[in-house]
């Protein structure tokens, strides 16, 4: 009951916090960036050490992720309230990703906080502009993942949609280092498979899955292992053996 007082949308303590976490999200994704890329990781000890201090409560109850199929965007954006498009967070904390930079797209409570905080950074934008940015995004391979605060048994608060990439995005960059049980992503509500007879054996799909759900069997032919429902196997299969549940 406590934590669902804390995580209400409009609760003065979640807005409180999440304003505070807007103010250092840059710092903070910057400092895992470079301790995750630091020759410390290499020790078992320094590992978990960042993973309980950082990563753990990052993806247990500050940001929680969950991929959004292209076919949901629309209905997203239209219960989205206002929306606002600014830099992505995690490419500038790092700059080491050549992807597009204005990606991040707040709706809700967070078009009120980032708006107020970064008001020159992030411009209002309509339904159809967002569905635009987020198609550009999907073409150039990057999962569009929307992103809940205080994930605490209630959902938490959506208040961003992100267009992630397998090299430059530290919340899949975490899952990559530690694992899908230890730092976890919702399913999005799609799953895909496979039509056999279709399928050319190209690996197209293992290479565009950011989660890592894509392998080649011992047929030469695409298996789906825990899909999570972004769609990029979907979009990017060149012989259109990927389909949507």
């Amino acid at each position: 009951m406590f934590g669902h007082v804390i995580a209400y949308e409009n609760s003065t303590v979640r807005l409180l916090l999440l304003r505070l976490y807007a103010r250092h999200e840059v710092f903070i994704l910057s400092v895992m960036y470079r301790i995750m890329k630091s020759p410390l990781m290499r020790w078992s000890a320094a590992r978990q050490v960042v993973f309980y201090a950082l990563a753990y409560p990052a993806a247990r109850w500050g940001i929680a992720g969950t991929p959004r199929a292209p076919a949901e965007l629309k209905s997203f954006f239209q219960g989205a309230s206002r929306i606002a498009v600014g830099p992505c967070r995690c490419r500038t904390a790092h700059g080491a990703c050549e992807h597009p930079l204005r990606t991040d797209i707040v709706v809700r409570t967070g078009f009120d906080v980032w708006r107020d905080v970064f008001g020159a950074d992030f411009e209002e934008i309509t339904e159809t502009e967002a569905l635009e940015i987020c198609a550009d995004c999907h073409r150039q391979g990057m999962a569009q993942i929307s992103y809940a605060h205080l994930d605490l048994g209630s959902g938490g608060s959506t208040f961003v949609i992100c267009n992630c990439c397998g090299d430059g995005c530290l919340p899949l960059l975490a899952r990559s280092h530690y694992g899908e049980e230890r730092y976890p992503f919702h399913k999005g509500i799609m799953r895909t498979y496979v039509e056999t007879d279709r399928c050319q054996g190209c690996g197209e799909c293992v290479s565009r899955c950011v989660f890592g759900a894509r392998v080649i069997g011992p047929d030469s032919k695409a298996r789906v292992e825990g899909c999570y429902g972004c769609g990029l196997c979907v979009s990017h299969c060149p012989s259109g053996a990927a389909a949507y549940v």
